[in-house]
């Protein structure tokens, strides 16, 4: 105390710098000063004196709790890319900025990280980053001086607090890619055998130890950390019930999927059961069904795979299918086989390819009728039974998806064959307590344009009132959209210009408000169209342009190549055979790729008619 003292008379009358560093060691469980070190309060208590003139800077990468002594808090934010960049100038290392840029990220902007680095460089590989960047980016804890920073972290949480050591490992299973935070909720699932009392203390520990990240009231963790945290996560025994917990967690806490960051927040679940080998959740992930604001009045709603497929996002569901579809027992599982491979065959669809499509919607068929046979086997009761309603739906809504397959390689005569079936079915008393509606709505416009374009006015008219009165109950985003844009079709084709545009535009409004990129795309080419009917060439390729753009981004091949068809026909009636040509043979050779002889005729027929 009498030293004390006299350093404090002589911080009156000095200023002077006072640097504390590395604290943690001194601080016990709770963030307070252990019994041989707890002389330090006297001593922070006096320089925190107001008297004083001196400045006091401690490091801790835990925060200090002593209820007797007054801190502020600064926390020291990651180093920018700049500083990385001048570093390793100044050691005279060539960084190649797209893989110091990859490092950076990897290590997440930490200065301790950017000096072990850069010395690893150096020393180990004679200053070649590509070389050393090759052999070490899949391990980025392979240094042992990196992984000595990191594990000395976890030895010390699990010797103090062993609920917020197993949180911070449990914590490594989220990917924190596409949904790069975690809400609280998420730390909570993961917390099964903590108290609920004690969960946010839990979590409080690991703030305060600066072990988990903060952003907005969000959390993540710092990609070394994560790296740690996975690697003891896997030898544990709590790595499957941790991704289980995950997968619960983001499931319920998406209700309605109304743009991509909903998708992808939902499908976070898909990852875990991955993760774990449990492909037949993963399936249900896709399958599952969520409230839909677009007027949906099919039970369930609307399901994630589904939301993709409107949102665009056309190749990653498809990879995400045929990365489990394989793995699912089709001897036990008929129900969710059957359901990925009618979505398989939607998206394959969309995307141009069609035989692949329509092999997924025979495949999806017979699996469905397996599955009919096994719950009438088990006495299911087939008025309230979802599944068993929803297995009579699939059979149609193959049978429709086959028919559009038809009418987009332009077998229309085909197309015609199956959407009469489709009708008769749907239609059928035998059908009729499983509310099967939507797909005499969808028989009603796929008919429409296929009289029209078979130059069957009269029929084509009976079956477009049909569909439009059923309109305004539309049962879902996809039918909703799609009916707009095969009745603008078939106004147009029977030169019903006006009542076109309406549907056209209505298609485009309804696209844009449930966020349908392909349902736009589709649009657009319509309006192009009419607009070129009506010799405003200016706004018809304006449409074009970006109906193209569009489609050329989600990879939409059929739609394109009739994209590209209707603008090489604007540019054929303006006179420009410079630009009509490319476009011409860019459609040529779309529906060559997608094996649609039938549409590669209709557009060389179009060219020897100019």
């Amino acid at each position: 105390m009498v030293s004390l003292e006299r350093l404090k008379r002589l911080l009156q009358n000095q200023k002077i710098g006072i640097l504390i560093d590395n604290l943690e060691p001194a601080l016990d469980s709770e963030f307070r000063f252990i019994e041989p070190h707890r002389r330090y309060i006297e001593l922070l208590r006096m320089l925190t004196d107001p008297i004083v003139q001196s400045v006091t800077l401690i490091t801790s990468r835990e925060r200090l709790c002593e209820g007797d002594i007054t801190v502020e808090t600064y926390r020291l934010p990651e180093l920018d890319y700049c500083a990385w960049k001048q570093y390793f100038e100044y050691y005279q290392i060539n960084n190649y900025e797209s893989i110091l840029t990859e490092m950076y990220k990897a290590y997440g902007g930490n200065a301790k990280a950017m000096r072990i680095l850069c010395g690893a460089v150096q020393e180990d590989n004679q200053g070649d980053i590509q070389s050393y960047w090759y052999f070490n980016k899949a391990e980025i804890l392979a240094k042992p001086d990196l992984k000595n920073l990191v594990n000395s972290q976890f030895k010390r949480l699990q010797k103090l607090d062993i609920n917020a050591f197993k949180l911070l490992c449990r914590l490594g299973c989220y990917r924190y890619q596409d949904v790069p935070t975690v809400p609280d909720n998420g730390l909570l699932g993961l917390l099964w055998d903590v108290p609920e009392g004690e969960q946010r203390r839990v979590i409080e520990s690991l703030k305060n130890r600066s072990l988990v990240e903060v952003n907005k009231g969000e959390f993540f963790l710092h990609p070394m950390v994560k790296e740690e945290a996975i690697a003891r996560l896997r030898k544990s025994e709590d790595w499957e019930t941790a991704n289980i917990k995950a997968a619960e967690f983001w499931t319920e806490s998406v209700e309605s999927v109304e743009n991509v960051q909903d998708a992808l927040t939902a499908f976070e679940a898909y990852y875990h059961y991955l993760q774990i080998n449990d492909f037949k959740q993963a399936g249900y992930v896709i399958e599952g069904r969520r409230k839909c604001k677009w007027r949906t009045k099919l039970e369930g709603g609307e399901a994630l795979g589904s939301s993709f497929h409107r949102l665009g996002w056309l190749h990653q569901i498809t990879y995400a299918i045929n990365q489990i579809i394989n793995n699912i027992n089709k001897e036990e599982d008929f129900y969710i086989t059957c359901h990925l491979n009618n979505l398989l065959g939607a998206i394959s669809c969309s995307s141009g390819n069609f035989f692949k499509a329509i092999k997924c919607y025979q495949l999806s068929s017979e699996q469905s009728k397996e599955y009919l046979n096994t719950l009438i086997k088990n006495s299911m009761e087939d008025n309230e039974n979802l599944k068993l309603k929803q297995s009579y739906r699939v059979q149609l809504a193959n049978l429709v998806g086959i028919g559009l397959c038809q009418i987009d390689i332009w077998e229309l005569e085909e197309a015609m064959k199956i959407f009469q079936l489709v009708k008769e079915r749907s239609e059928s008393q035998e059908l009729n307590k499983y509310q099967c509606n939507q797909y005499t709505f969808e028989a009603y416009f796929c008919l429409a344009f296929l009289n029209s374009a078979l130059g069957l006015t009269k029929e084509a008219y009976y079956f477009a009132e049909k569909a439009e009165n059923e309109l305004p109950t539309a049962w879902a985003a996809w039918n909703g959209g799609y009916s707009l844009v095969f009745l603008g079709k078939t106004y147009s084709n029977s030169k019903q210009i006006d009542r076109s545009f309406k549907m056209y535009n209505k298609a485009r409004s309804y696209a844009e408000e449930n966020h349908y990129t392909q349902i736009k795309a589709k649009a657009l080419t319509g309006l192009a169209e009419l607009y070129r009917e009506q010799g405003d060439f200016e706004t018809a390729l304006l449409n074009h342009l970006e109906s193209i753009e569009i489609l050329k981004q989600i990879g939409a091949k059929c739609d394109l190549a009739e994209a590209y068809y209707q603008q090489a026909l604007t540019y054929q009636q303006m006179g420009d055979r410079e630009n009509s040509k490319p476009n011409f043979d860019h459609a040529i050779q779309l529906f060559t790729e997608i094996e649609a002889p039938l549409q590669v005729e209709r557009v060389i027929k179009s060219i020897i008619n100019e």
